[in-house]
C-alpha cells in the first residue's frame, strides 16, 4: 500500500511538474498578417538600379530609431510565414516592373514606399514630362476619379497641357503590402497621336501622392488604368485634377 502511494505520490509530482513545463514555453507573436506587414514597411527601401523593393533590416526612419533600439525589435518580432508572405509580394510587384522595364514598355516607373516617392523616367523621348507635384502651387479641382481595379476604367480630357493626377491608396484590399497598377494614354492634339505608359507601384500606405503631367502643347488624353495586382479587388481612387 506504501509502494503504491509512494508511486501515485511520483506520478503526481512529474504531471505537476509538466504542468509547470508547459506553462513555461513561449508562445508567438499574436499579430497578423496585417500588423506586421505594417512593422515591414517600416524596413522597406527603393533598389534605383534594378527598379525593386527589398526589406533592409537596416534602415532607420528616424533620428531617434538610432538612439532607441525599438524599431530593430519589432522587426525581430514579425512572424516568420508572415514575413514570407510579405516578401512574396514584393516578389511580385519586383517581377512586374522586371518585365515592363525588359520590354520597354513603359515611359516611367513611379515607385512609392512609406516615406518615399522615386519617379524614374525610362523613355527619354517620351511625350509627357511626369514629376512629383511640389507643395503649394494652387488648388486644382478634379475632373473624373477612376477606381483601380482589375477591369480597364477610362478617362477622357480635352484640350490642355497639364494634368494632374492624385493617387487615394486602400491599404486594407491589398493588406498593407505591396500593390502596382498600369496607366497609359493616348495623347492626341490632332494632328498626330502618341503614347504614354507608367507603372506605378508601391508597399504599403502613402498619404495622398500627387503628380503632374506636362507636355509642349495642348493635348487631348485617353487615360486608361488597370490594376496588376493578383486577387485584389480594388487597389484606389486615381483622380484626375485640373486648374
Amino acid at each position: 500500500m506504501k509502494q503504491l502511494l509512494s508511486l501515485a505520490l511520483v506520478l503526481f509530482a512529474l504531471f505537476f511538474q509538466g504542468c509547470q513545463d508547459n506553462l513555461n514555453v513561449p508562445t508567438p507573436a499574436s499579430r497578423n498578417y496585417e500588423q506586421d506587414a505594417i512593422v515591414l514597411n517600416e524596413f522597406v527601401d527603393i533598389n534605383k538600379m534594378t527598379h525593386g523593393y527589398y526589406v533592409n533590416s537596416n534602415k532607420r526612419s528616424s533620428a531617434l530609431s538610432y538612439l532607441k533600439n525599438s524599431a530593430a525589435e519589432e522587426l525581430n518580432s514579425v512572424n516568420s510565414l508572415n514575413l514570407e508572405t510579405f516578401n512574396r509580394s514584393l516578389s511580385h510587384i519586383n517581377r512586374v516592373s522586371d518585365q515592363l522595364l525588359s520590354s520597354r514598355s513603359v515611359d516611367y516607373i513611379v515607385m512609392i514606399t512609406k516615406d518615399e516617392i522615386y519617379v524614374s523616367r525610362i523613355k527619354d523621348d517620351s511625350p509627357v514630362n511626369l514629376r512629383q507635384k511640389t507643395v503649394g502651387r494652387g488648388y486644382a479641382s478634379t475632373v473624373s476619379s477612376l477606381d483601380v481595379t482589375g477591369y480597364k476604367e477610362q478617362c477622357y480630357i480635352d484640350g490642355c497641357n497639364n494634368i494632374e493626377t492624385s493617387l487615394d491608396l486602400n491599404p486594407q484590399a491589398y493588406k498593407n503590402a505591396g500593390w502596382a497598377f498600369l496607366v497609359t494614354c493616348e495623347l492626341d492634339d490632332d494632328i498626330e497621336k502618341k503614347d504614354v505608359s507608367v507603372l506605378f507601384c508601391g508597399v504599403g500606405y502613402h498619404i495622398a501622392p500627387c503628380f503632374e503631367w506636362l507636355t509642349n502643347n495642348d493635348m487631348n488624353w485617353n487615360f486608361e488604368v488597370i490594376s496588376l495586382n493578383e486577387d485584389v479587388p480594388y487597389i484606389a481612387d486615381l483622380k484626375f485634377l485640373r486648374r
